[in-house]
């Protein structure tokens, strides 16, 4: 357990106090300051007592410079059962000491070993979000069937699943994860107002390819490389800048040298300057085998860049085939190869795509709509369920 002491809070009866208690379950501390961030700063000024639980590293100190309780827990990245046990336990007893009201948790394994936590300490309200569902079209039947009967398992403690797609929302509703009255659409989205298109002046310059994404299997970093190398073997010109990192750095980094890619590819990291990253970048491109509705899909859209990305749930309820960016075959590597040299080729096409994506994320990607929605759904639940529901959150306050 997380011997450093949270940010005080009043003291707490349900019955009474100043603020309800709110905690978000996930599993990187990246990903917390990434996904979660912007909104439980927005909830807190709404009057929430909003705090999250995440694994250890290296962002906890800036969300709790930024005002937000973390509480850090040994999550474990699968379902080990000797790693799930300590984890359920940690939490548990987390979630009963400080007496929470409301457990909001986040993909799937945190998903998993939250919510049962939360059923253990009494929690009287529990949500869920659907990133994606763990398995997808491409998993092996078992893989289906134990994790399914996992969602299952965890649906009993569920009182409301939010999904961020509404593939995963007709998914979740017919594999009856929990009754279908309690599944709803949330959708996803960023902040706006940090992102502002501007024209650069690139004339001369090679292109440059963007990829953002963690270096895990289910980004599939292999096969941007493997259409990467197509096109230099067509002698496309091209800068291929990764930012992201994770437990496939090294063997990506040995792949990217076997594949002759040394001199094409950049390796950012982390990064956090998203806005100025993509201000620099030309295309957009995310090879993943699943997503939720993917941020850094997003956020290209946002900064007015034209994307190129698998066709997978989530990434397709994004993309815009033809009008905001192109969407390949999962495995074609020869059709990424063909969408980007295209683009490539073609900068008047890259400003026409990425302009149309801008104008999309204004009209359906706003972040601040996604922080209304949840308060208008914590705010029903609460008072649903007889707990104390802020003023702020009650008006509907916007961040």
């Amino acid at each position: 357990m997380d011997p450093r002491p949270v940010h005080p809070t009043p003291e707490h009866t349900r019955s009474g106090r100043a603020a309800v208690r709110v905690v978000d379950v996930i599993n990187l501390s990246s990903s917390a300051r990434t996904l979660l961030r912007e909104r439980v700063l927005a909830m807190r000024e709404a009057g929430i007592d909003n705090r999250i639980i995440c694994m250890d590293g290296p962002y906890v100190a800036s969300l709790r410079a930024d005002g937000i309780p973390v509480h850090v827990a040994p999550l474990p990245r699968s379902i080990d059962p000797p790693a799930v046990a300590r984890a359920l336990w940690d939490i548990a007893r987390y979630l009963r000491r400080e007496r929470i009201d409301l457990v909001h948790t986040h993909c799937s394994v945190p998903g998993f070993i939250g919510r049962l936590a939360a059923a253990l300490a009494g929690v009287p309200l529990v949500i869920h979000t659907v990133h994606g569902f763990h398995v997808h079209e491409r998993s092996p039947v078992t893989d289906r069937l134990f994790f399914n009967a996992l969602e299952r398992a965890a649906g009993w403690c569920t009182d409301t699943l939010l999904t961020q797609n509404r593939s995963d929302l007709e998914q979740a509703r017919a594999l009856r994860i929990v009754r279908r009255e309690r599944v709803q659409w949330i959708g996803n989205g960023v902040c706006l107002e940090r992102f502002h298109p501007a024209p650069a002046d690139r004339a001369g310059a090679t292109p440059v390819i963007l990829c953002v994404a963690r270096m895990e299997p289910v980004k599939n970093h292999r096969l941007l490389f493997e259409a990467a190398r197509l096109l230099v073997r067509r002698g496309m010109p091209f800068r291929l800048r990764l930012a992201g990192d994770g437990v496939l750095r090294a063997e990506l980094e040995r792949l990217a040298s076997g594949l002759g890619l040394a001199e094409h590819v950049e390796w950012l990291g982390y990064r956090e300057d998203m806005a100025a990253l993509l201000a620099e970048a030309d295309i957009a491109v995310l090879t993943s085998v699943k997503e939720g509705i993917p941020r850094a899909v997003l956020e290209a859209m946002a900064m007015a860049l034209p994307v190129v990305a698998t066709d997978v749930p989530g990434t397709r309820e994004a993309v815009r085939e033809g009008e905001t960016g192109f969407l390949v075959p999962l495995a074609d590597a020869g059709a990424l190869a063909d969408r980007l040299g295209r683009l490539l080729a073609d900068p008047r096409l890259r400003v026409q795509l990425g302009a149309r994506g801008r104008e999309i994320a204004e009209r359906e990607f706003d972040e601040a709509t996604i922080v209304s929605r949840l308060q208008q759904l914590y705010s029903r639940r609460l008072a649903q369920r007889g707990l104390p529901v802020p003023a702020a959150l009650a008006a509907g306050v916007r961040p």
